[in-house]
């Protein structure tokens, strides 16, 4: 080939690779966006306030104490308001009486009404005594009231009022509202000359004396005068008592809520042998009965399983209280369920959020026969409480957990997703709690429908699968997991939000045993999530 031909072959190629690199083409490349889901350390810390959980030893430690009841017995024991009336009226009548002339009535005792009970001595706490007195003379007149029996500081009591001068048809009135606060009363008759009738009792006693103004006007005396007065007993509280107080009862359905089983949806534990103790205590010196009625509880999908054992329905005596004001010893009953004489372990199987415990409690269960020398004192209480206390040693077997968290996305990262063409779930995970557990998420909208769920896929392992971390004195186990996402996740994503983690926990990596462990006091779990989202780029 000549050179010339040479030449014209190269030119026309040069041509033609120079139209072709005129011919525009986009450029196109991928990119990574991370979008954070959850980051979080999860542990028992919440619960410590509720004071069921104590994690001041190596182990966690349950102590469920919960008081069904705490009353002082005088708070249940009261004088009911009472109004007292007595009348003098003279057998003969006195022409002329001088100014300063005294003249007596009668001691008289009243009953008190107190419905079943039989009241010897009693001290007020707080209350007041409304008494009026009514002068039917013609001068103005002192009026005295006593009350035998009624003493403070040694002192019995009397009260002593200016009345004006009245006629029969319109006597004049006095008044006046007594506190009756720290007053000594002995209901058993004890008259003006000491004397004590043991055997009785609610009796009360009052008595008055009239003395005309030692510089008023002579006035006459009428068989048809009438003196009168009225003491009223009003909202009168006693802080301590003898006699037979009655038999009074204390019964109820109390309701125990344990807040942070809610969260579990399903599954079953294993316990060590775990008792549950009833305490009574009772403050009071009389004889009692406690009779336990009822015990169910039922979990968050609604499963109710009620305690069955011998021990229920059965009254269980008490014995009254020992000593007196500062030496008062209450006595103590406990009643004791266990996997002996009940079927307890299915019961705390269940994962109860809400128990209701039905008692009943009786003072005098034997009546009056046993009570006459009733005591209580300012400090009586009655007191009952129930209580496990064990270490924290769980097997688990299917149990689920769950959480839900708030979800949204800003307009940046809706635009991300409009170009998204994969997308990743990465979580990162440090477990010390002695439990495997598979993790599902689920999304939903605003109106908590399901929009898409991952299945239980993601293992975060035991601890004891794991290595002894020298700082912390624990065993802990890593994790790192990467699940590929389906496109129909990228189209329900910017319509959820919420995002709710199930955690689904067993015991042991073999996923045949729950075999109880100890569950360490300071145990969490960090857990750390993101979507990782690959997008295309256009350059044109």
């Amino acid at each position: 080939m000549n050179r010339k031909k040479l030449f014209y072959i190269i030119y026309v190629l040069l041509l033609l690779s120079s139209g072709v690199s005129c011919k525009k083409k986009k450029t196109e490349w991928n990119s990574d966006w991370v979008l954070p889901l959850v980051k979080d350390t999860l542990n028992l810390f919440n619960y410590h306030n509720d004071s069921t959980l104590d994690n001041t030893g190596n182990g966690y430690v349950v102590d469920m104490k919960r008081t069904l009841l705490d009353v002082h017995i005088s708070d249940y024991l009261k004088i009911p308001d009472t109004i007292i009336h007595q009348t003098y009226s003279p057998t003969i009548g006195i022409g002329n009486i001088p100014a300063g002339f005294t003249f007596y009535n009668a001691v008289e005792t009243h009953d008190l009404s107190i419905p079943d009970v039989q009241l010897k001595k009693a001290i007020i706490s707080s209350g007041s005594i409304q008494l009026t007195v009514y002068n039917p003379i013609s001068t103005n007149a002192y009026y005295t009231i006593a009350m035998p029996g009624v003493s403070r500081d040694g002192i019995d009591f009397e009260q002593t009022f200016y009345v004006e001068a009245g006629t029969q048809d319109q006597p004049a009135i006095g008044e006046a509202l007594i506190s009756l606060d720290g007053y000594e009363l002995d209901l058993q008759g004890t008259g003006v000359i000491g004397s004590s009738n043991i055997s009785a009792y609610n009796i009360l006693q009052t008595s008055f004396s009239i003395m005309t103004d030692p510089e008023g006007e002579n006035c006459s005396l009428s068989t048809s005068d009438v003196f009168e007065f009225d003491a009223k007993f009003e909202n009168i509280k006693i802080q301590y008592a003898q006699g037979y107080l009655g038999a009074l009862t204390f019964s109820d359905t109390a309701e125990i809520s344990i807040p942070y089983l809610d969260h579990i949806l399903s599954g079953s534990v294993s316990l060590n042998d775990i008792p549950m103790t009833f305490s009574i205590e009772n403050g009071a010196k009389i004889p009692a009965s406690a009779t336990l009625t009822l015990l169910e509880n039922t979990n968050t999908n609604q499963n109710t399983v009620g305690l069955i054992s011998s021990q229920l329905n059965t009254a269980h005596l008490i014995g009254p209280a020992t000593g007196t004001w500062s030496s008062l010893v209450p006595n103590e009953s406990s009643v004791v369920f266990n996997a002996d004489n009940s079927n307890l372990s299915a019961y705390i199987s269940n994962l109860g959020v809400t128990h209701r415990v039905g008692y009943n409690i009786r003072m005098n269960p034997l009546g009056s026969i046993t009570g006459s020398y009733n005591e209580i004192f300012p400090n009586s209480k009655l007191k009952v409480e129930v209580d496990s206390e064990f270490p924290l040693e769980l097997g688990v077997d299917g149990l689920i957990l769950s959480d839900t968290v708030a979800f949204s996305l800003n307009s940046t990262q809706l635009n991300d997703f409009m170009t998204t063409e994969a997308i990743e779930l990465h979580i990162r995970s440090t477990n010390s709690f002695p439990l495997q557990m598979g993790i599902s998420i689920e999304f939903l909208d605003e109106v908590n429908n399901l929009l898409q769920s991952i299945p239980s896929e993601i293992i975060l392992r035991s601890s004891l699968d794991g290595s002894l971390d020298p700082v912390d004195n624990m065993y802990k186990a890593s994790n790192k997991s990467v699940l590929k996402m389906t496109n129909e996740l990228l189209e329900f994503l910017p319509t959820t939000k919420w995002i709710v983690i199930k955690a689904h926990l067993e015991t042991s990596s073999s996923f045949v045993e729950a075999t109880p462990v100890v569950i360490p006091s300071n145990a969490s779990i960090y857990l750390e999530s993101f979507l990782k989202l690959t997008t295309k780029n256009t350059l044109k």
